[in-house]
Protein backbone atom coordinates (compact mmCIF):
# COMPACT_ATOMS: atom_id res chain seq x y z
CA UNK A 1 0.00 0.00 0.00
CA UNK A 2 2.95 2.49 0.80
CA UNK A 3 4.68 1.56 -2.64
CA UNK A 4 1.33 1.84 -4.74
CA UNK A 5 1.11 5.81 -2.77
CA UNK A 6 4.81 6.60 -2.96
CA UNK A 7 4.70 5.96 -6.62
CA UNK A 8 1.46 7.82 -7.48
CA UNK A 9 3.00 10.47 -5.62
CA UNK A 10 6.07 10.72 -7.77
CA UNK A 11 4.28 10.18 -10.85
CA UNK A 12 1.80 13.24 -9.83
CA UNK A 13 5.05 15.51 -8.84
CA UNK A 14 7.05 15.00 -11.91
CA UNK A 15 4.08 15.05 -14.50
CA UNK A 16 2.86 17.94 -12.81
CA UNK A 17 6.35 20.11 -13.81
CA UNK A 18 5.74 21.08 -17.33
CA UNK A 19 4.15 24.18 -17.67
CA UNK A 20 1.56 23.04 -20.37
CA UNK A 21 -2.14 22.46 -19.73
CA UNK A 22 -4.88 24.38 -18.71
CA UNK A 23 -4.61 24.16 -14.53
CA UNK A 24 -0.77 25.11 -14.93
CA UNK A 25 -2.00 28.09 -16.89
CA UNK A 26 -4.85 29.17 -14.87
CA UNK A 27 -2.20 28.81 -11.56
CA UNK A 28 0.29 30.47 -12.87
CA UNK A 29 -1.52 33.49 -14.11
CA UNK A 30 -2.85 33.79 -11.11
CA UNK A 31 -0.09 33.75 -9.06
CA UNK A 32 1.59 36.55 -11.00
CA UNK A 33 -1.35 38.62 -9.81
CA UNK A 34 -0.80 37.69 -6.74
CA UNK A 35 -3.23 35.90 -6.19
CA UNK A 36 -1.47 32.63 -4.43
CA UNK A 37 -4.62 31.29 -2.77
CA UNK A 38 -6.78 30.81 -5.74
CA UNK A 39 -3.77 29.88 -7.44
CA UNK A 40 -3.15 26.62 -4.64
CA UNK A 41 -7.10 26.20 -4.67
CA UNK A 42 -7.07 25.81 -8.53
CA UNK A 43 -4.32 23.51 -8.15
CA UNK A 44 -5.84 21.43 -5.37
CA UNK A 45 -9.63 20.92 -7.15
CA UNK A 46 -7.50 19.99 -10.28
CA UNK A 47 -5.50 17.38 -8.73
CA UNK A 48 -8.76 15.98 -7.16
CA UNK A 49 -10.39 15.21 -10.59
CA UNK A 50 -6.97 14.12 -11.56
CA UNK A 51 -6.48 11.58 -8.41
CA UNK A 52 -9.82 10.36 -10.27
CA UNK A 53 -8.31 9.32 -13.50
CA UNK A 54 -5.38 7.88 -11.72
CA UNK A 55 -7.87 5.65 -9.62
CA UNK A 56 -9.73 4.63 -12.45
CA UNK A 57 -6.72 3.63 -14.46
CA UNK A 58 -5.46 1.19 -11.87
CA UNK A 59 -8.57 -0.77 -12.98
CA UNK A 60 -8.15 -0.32 -16.80
CA UNK A 61 -9.92 2.35 -17.76
CA UNK A 62 -9.30 1.49 -21.32
CA UNK A 63 -11.44 -1.14 -21.39
CA UNK A 64 -14.44 1.20 -20.57
CA UNK A 65 -13.42 3.50 -23.52
CA UNK A 66 -13.19 -0.12 -25.94
CA UNK A 67 -16.99 -0.78 -24.45
CA UNK A 68 -18.09 2.59 -24.97
CA UNK A 69 -15.87 4.26 -28.07
CA UNK A 70 -17.86 7.74 -28.28
CA UNK A 71 -17.02 8.13 -24.60
CA UNK A 72 -13.33 9.73 -25.86
CA UNK A 73 -14.50 11.99 -28.64
CA UNK A 74 -17.36 13.47 -27.60
CA UNK A 75 -14.81 14.46 -24.42
CA UNK A 76 -12.01 15.83 -26.61
CA UNK A 77 -14.40 18.23 -28.51
CA UNK A 78 -15.72 19.67 -25.17
CA UNK A 79 -12.01 19.92 -23.80
CA UNK A 80 -11.38 21.74 -27.19
CA UNK A 81 -13.56 24.33 -26.34
CA UNK A 82 -12.51 24.63 -23.15
CA UNK A 83 -9.14 25.69 -23.75
CA UNK A 84 -10.33 28.02 -26.40
CA UNK A 85 -12.24 29.81 -24.22
CA UNK A 86 -9.33 30.01 -21.83
CA UNK A 87 -7.15 30.64 -24.18
CA UNK A 88 -9.42 33.52 -25.43
CA UNK A 89 -9.49 34.96 -21.89
CA UNK A 90 -5.72 34.77 -21.48
CA UNK A 91 -5.31 36.53 -24.60
CA UNK A 92 -7.42 39.87 -23.59
CA UNK A 93 -5.86 40.20 -20.49
CA UNK A 94 -4.37 43.72 -19.97
CA UNK A 95 -2.52 43.69 -16.82
CA UNK A 96 -2.16 47.89 -17.21
CA UNK A 97 -6.30 47.87 -17.56
CA UNK A 98 -6.58 45.85 -14.35
CA UNK A 99 -8.12 46.95 -10.70
CA UNK A 100 -5.84 45.94 -7.94
CA UNK A 101 -5.74 42.65 -7.16
CA UNK A 102 -5.48 42.40 -3.33
CA UNK A 103 -8.99 43.98 -4.04
CA UNK A 104 -10.66 41.22 -5.07
CA UNK A 105 -9.67 37.65 -2.72
CA UNK A 106 -10.26 34.81 -4.41
CA UNK A 107 -12.71 31.94 -3.13
CA UNK A 108 -11.41 28.53 -2.38
CA UNK A 109 -14.44 26.94 -3.05
CA UNK A 110 -14.62 28.53 -6.79
CA UNK A 111 -11.08 28.41 -7.19
CA UNK A 112 -11.32 24.65 -6.47
CA UNK A 113 -14.40 24.18 -8.60
CA UNK A 114 -13.04 25.39 -11.66
CA UNK A 115 -9.57 23.54 -11.21
CA UNK A 116 -11.84 20.47 -10.93
CA UNK A 117 -14.46 20.47 -13.61
CA UNK A 118 -11.05 21.75 -16.01
CA UNK A 119 -9.09 19.24 -15.25
CA UNK A 120 -12.76 16.62 -15.59
CA UNK A 121 -13.29 17.69 -19.10
CA UNK A 122 -9.61 17.34 -20.24
CA UNK A 123 -9.49 13.68 -21.60
CA UNK A 124 -5.71 13.55 -22.50
CA UNK A 125 -5.15 12.73 -18.53
CA UNK A 126 -7.58 9.26 -19.15
CA UNK A 127 -4.52 7.97 -21.51
CA UNK A 128 -1.90 9.78 -19.48
CA UNK A 129 -2.65 7.71 -16.09
CA UNK A 130 -3.24 4.52 -18.30
CA UNK A 131 0.04 4.92 -19.74
CA UNK A 132 1.72 5.83 -16.41
CA UNK A 133 -0.12 2.83 -14.61
CA UNK A 134 0.94 0.26 -17.40
CA UNK A 135 4.77 1.59 -17.34
CA UNK A 136 4.26 1.25 -13.25
CA UNK A 137 2.57 -2.59 -14.07
CA UNK A 138 5.56 -3.39 -16.28
CA UNK A 139 8.22 -2.91 -13.59
CA UNK A 140 6.75 -5.65 -11.30
CA UNK A 141 7.32 -3.38 -8.49
CA UNK A 142 3.08 -3.08 -7.21
CA UNK A 143 0.59 -5.08 -6.94
CA UNK A 144 -2.35 -4.14 -9.38
CA UNK A 145 -4.86 -5.08 -6.57
CA UNK A 146 -8.03 -3.35 -6.92
CA UNK A 147 -7.50 -2.52 -2.93
CA UNK A 148 -4.39 -0.05 -3.97
CA UNK A 149 -5.78 1.90 -6.56
CA UNK A 150 -7.07 4.51 -3.40
CA UNK A 151 -3.42 4.97 -2.05
CA UNK A 152 -2.03 5.35 -5.61
CA UNK A 153 -4.86 8.14 -6.61
CA UNK A 154 -4.03 9.82 -3.06
CA UNK A 155 -0.68 9.71 -4.01
CA UNK A 156 -1.15 11.34 -7.12
CA UNK A 157 -2.99 14.02 -5.44
CA UNK A 158 -0.23 14.70 -2.66
CA UNK A 159 2.35 14.47 -5.24
CA UNK A 160 0.06 17.16 -7.56
CA UNK A 161 -0.69 19.34 -4.56
CA UNK A 162 3.36 19.55 -3.76
CA UNK A 163 4.30 20.74 -6.97
CA UNK A 164 1.92 23.55 -7.08
CA UNK A 165 2.77 24.51 -3.63
CA UNK A 166 6.39 24.69 -4.92
CA UNK A 167 5.64 26.51 -7.84
CA UNK A 168 3.22 29.35 -6.63
CA UNK A 169 5.62 30.01 -3.65
CA UNK A 170 8.53 30.41 -6.34
CA UNK A 171 6.30 32.22 -8.51
CA UNK A 172 5.49 34.97 -5.64
CA UNK A 173 8.93 35.11 -4.62
CA UNK A 174 10.36 36.04 -7.94
CA UNK A 175 7.45 38.26 -9.70
CA UNK A 176 8.67 41.20 -8.49
CA UNK A 177 12.04 40.64 -10.54
CA UNK A 178 10.31 40.98 -14.16
CA UNK A 179 7.67 44.41 -14.87
CA UNK A 180 3.71 43.77 -15.44
CA UNK A 181 4.06 43.62 -19.28
CA UNK A 182 6.80 40.87 -19.26
CA UNK A 183 4.87 39.12 -17.07
CA UNK A 184 1.32 39.77 -19.04
CA UNK A 185 2.83 38.73 -22.24
CA UNK A 186 3.71 35.49 -20.65
CA UNK A 187 0.14 34.87 -19.98
CA UNK A 188 -0.91 35.92 -23.65
CA UNK A 189 1.91 33.53 -24.56
CA UNK A 190 0.31 30.66 -23.07
CA UNK A 191 -3.22 31.71 -24.30
CA UNK A 192 -1.76 31.22 -27.85
CA UNK A 193 -0.31 27.98 -26.61
CA UNK A 194 -3.81 26.88 -25.17
CA UNK A 195 -5.89 28.09 -28.15
CA UNK A 196 -2.97 26.09 -30.53
CA UNK A 197 -3.71 22.89 -28.53
CA UNK A 198 -7.53 23.00 -28.69
CA UNK A 199 -6.95 22.29 -32.34
CA UNK A 200 -5.52 18.81 -31.96
CA UNK A 201 -8.70 18.14 -29.54
CA UNK A 202 -11.21 19.43 -32.63
CA UNK A 203 -9.35 17.31 -34.83
CA UNK A 204 -9.91 13.91 -32.98
CA UNK A 205 -13.45 14.86 -32.53
CA UNK A 206 -14.14 16.09 -36.39
CA UNK A 207 -12.36 12.41 -37.19
CA UNK A 208 -15.17 10.62 -34.66
CA UNK A 209 -18.24 12.85 -36.74
CA UNK A 210 -16.87 12.64 -40.05
CA UNK A 211 -14.30 9.95 -40.06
Amino acid sequence: MIVAAIFGFLFGFIGSMPLAGPIAAIVFSRAIDKRGRGALFVAYGGAIAEAVYAFFAFFGVSALMRAHPSIMPMSQGVAGAVLVILGVLFLRRDAEKESPIEARPDSAWRSALLGFFVTALNPSLIATWTAASATLAGTGWVDFSPHLALPFALGACVGISAWAGILVTWILKFRERFSKRTLNRVIQVMGVLLIAGSGWFFWQFARYLFG
